[in-house]
């Protein structure tokens, strides 16, 4: 037997359920076989804050550049982005493609969350990775190197938190630094 109030009540429920928030959900990526063709190294010809830069072959960089250095454009970050996926197993989802936001020389250490130079072509890039409508789903760093002739990609996931130091000791307070001729270390 069915109350009188329920049915209203009911009728609620499903007009707030659809009214949720979904996640944006990823789709399973197609990865093409690996061609074989090297991907040229490329440097732009100048940063300028505000300005994108341009490839030779018109392949447009990150748009926010830090100094001028090699660095992936967006489809070989996506080729990147491609034979990282190939490398995983298929049974997982994963974005439709990346972008690359903005980079800077180095690379980002995923434990200590500090930045290390390289003589070779490694950068650290803030990369955002898209759906399969090409809206964003989330901004990560990933680290980009310059490996036998292709940009390859390596995700890290730094600490999001501070680093608790165990030794918290102050220096100790000299309270007569200011007379002339004492020594400044003691």
């Amino acid at each position: 037997m069915i109350r009188a109030g329920t049915i209203p009540t009911v009728m609620l429920l499903a007009a707030l359920g659809g009214c949720a928030a979904s996640e944006p959900t990823s789709i399973l990526v197609e990865v093409p076989a690996d061609t074989g063709i090297p991907e040229p190294l490329y440097t732009p010809d100048r940063v300028v804050p505000g300005q994108l830069s341009y490839a030779p072959d018109r392949a447009r960089f990150p748009p926010v550049l830090t100094e001028r250095f090699s660095y992936p454009t967006q489809p070989e970050a996506n080729a990147a982005y491609r034979r990282l996926i190939a490398a995983m197993p298929g049974d997982h989802a994963h974005p439709m493609a990346i972008t690359l936001f903005g980079c800077r020389p180095g690379a980002l250490d995923a434990q200590t969350a500090r930045i290390t130079r390289y003589r070779g072509a490694v950068v650290h890039c803030a990369t955002d990775f898209l759906d399969g409508g090409g809206r964003r789903l989330r901004r990560e760093t990933a680290n980009f190197y310059y490996y036998r002739d292709r940009w390859m990609m390596q995700p890290i996931h730094p600490p999001r938190i501070p680093v608790v130091w165990t030794n918290r000791e102050s220096s100790p307070r000299d309270l007569w630094w200011w007379v002339p001729g004492r020594s400044r270390y003691q």
